[in-house]
């Protein structure tokens, strides 16, 4: 697994690559934006160990930048700032994880195994998630789900899609709505509620993204079977 840590001290991003070297992680470094973007533009990468505080461009703007860019990037943030509004700002832009300095290398660790795990889980199901001809079943290895009309609609439609993703008015479309604010509640219900099957058959609560403000992503794509 590719990872780049991010950090402008030097001394501790060289720990922070030392501890996941020895633990067998492919790891580079970056100590700003620029450098991140050159070893992006270079090599697949699967997770990003961010510092908030980096000169220039800030880890919360890169992470928004890259959740745009680059969508299936994990992101493990790591600040000094504790405050409950700047972990909520960190999520929100786009954080899988979210750590307060002191970071030790071990907890670094621990949550980039837990990166690790998530990523094997999806490869897992990126491998064997299938819809079948009639629309109405997603089939997970040996595990259904069956699914509803409107579920069938607005998975096949995003599956589809470019990107495997779909702005609101679209999803509003496919799954028959009128565009307004109660239409999206709705939306957001049923994708909810439709985590929650396919989590019984072992997808991942991740496999279907929201897009703050935009629409959803899936992220894994999914066989359509003739």
């Amino acid at each position: 697994m590719r990872v780049v840590v991010v950090e402008d001290h030097q001394d501790l991003r060289e720990v922070f690559i030392d501890r996941l070297l020895s633990e067998g992680f492919d790891v580079v470094g970056a100590s700003c934006a620029e450098e991140l973007d050159e070893h992006l533009a270079a090599t697949a990468t699967h997770l990003i160990v961010l510092d908030v505080n980096l000169p220039g461009e800030s880890g919360f703007n890169i992470a928004q930048r890259l959740r745009a860019g680059h969508p299936g990037i994990n992101i493990i943030m790591v600040s000094a700032r504790t405050e409950e509004q700047d972990r909520i700002r960190g999520y929100e832009s786009g954080a899988d994880f979210y750590l307060t300095k002191p970071v030790s290398p071990t907890e670094l660790l621990a949550a980039v195994k837990a990166v690790r795990r998530r990523i094997h889980a999806q490869t897992e199901a990126d491998a064997s998630l299938a819809l079948s001809p009639s629309g109405l079943k997603l089939t997970n290895g040996d595990k259904d789900a069956y699914l509803s009309k409107s579920d069938t609609a607005l998975l096949k439609g995003l599956a589809l899609a470019p990107d495997l993703r779909l702005p609101y008015w679209r999803l509003f479309e496919i799954t028959e709505r009128i565009a307004d604010d109660n239409s999206k509640s709705q939306l957001e219900l049923q994708v909810h509620r439709l985590r929650k099957k396919l989590e019984e058959i072992g997808v991942p609560d991740s496999f279907i993204r929201s897009i703050r403000g935009e629409g959803y992503q899936l992220t894994l794509p999914i066989h359509i079977e003739n």
